[in-house]
């Protein structure tokens, strides 16, 4: 008898939920414009809801509003941190492919031959070895850790720096075009309400 093969949360949801980690962008806007950060927030929320084309009316209304803004916040952010936990190399750099592409132009090659032995394993475990090893490098200050396991730990490192860094500025440029959306966003409201004619207008 066939196993059945369990499903994920990622794979359970019937929208992109990569585009939930857009959430973080709308709790910064909260956290440092405060109260004025609101409306940007809001507006975030909603754009990451056309992303993942959720339309429902009674859904957008309910997740953007003021009231439970915060709350709407971290769910989101919760359930992407979730599903990124299972995230391999592979389709995390498939993700950011495009934007790779156009960046590297001819030395996409090199890349792709740094990649080719990291594509299997699970972003969060490299995560988790890198921290692990910095911990022991700087536990030589201390005198807790050995050459060997010194050594070892910059392995590790080495392994591993250029894809979580290239990871850390792909993501960093994807927040930054998604807050340009954002204010965009803004901006077209703002506008238009300053000129668009008046309900008790002739």
């Amino acid at each position: 008898m066939a196993e059945e093969k369990e499903t994920t949360i990622a794979e359970s949801l019937k929208y992109d939920w990569r585009n939930l980690g857009y959430s973080d962008v709308a709790g910064q806007y909260i956290k440092q414009l405060g109260q004025n950060g609101i409306p940007y927030a809001k507006k975030s929320l909603e754009l990451i809801l056309k992303d993942c084309d959720i339309k429902d009316s009674w859904i957008v209304k309910t997740v953007t509003d003021p009231a439970v803004l915060q709350k709407t916040i971290q769910s989101q952010l919760e359930t992407y941190n979730r599903c990124k936990e299972g995230q391999l190399v592979g389709d995390l750099i498939d993700y950011h492919r495009d934007d790779l592409t156009n960046y590297l132009g001819d030395n996409m090659q090199y890349f792709e031959k740094y990649l080719n032995p990291l594509v299997g394993e699970k972003y969060e475990d490299v995560l988790k070895s890198v921290a692990k090893a910095k911990h022991i490098i700087k536990g030589k200050e201390h005198g807790i850790s050995s050459d060997e396991e010194v050594k070892s730990a910059e392995s590790t490192i080495k392994k591993y720096d250029n894809l979580t860094s290239t990871i850390d500025m792909l993501e960093q440029n994807k927040n930054s075009k998604f807050r340009t959306r954002v204010d965009n966003g803004m901006i077209k409201e703002d506008l238009n309400e300053l000129y668009a004619p008046k309900k008790d207008s002739n």
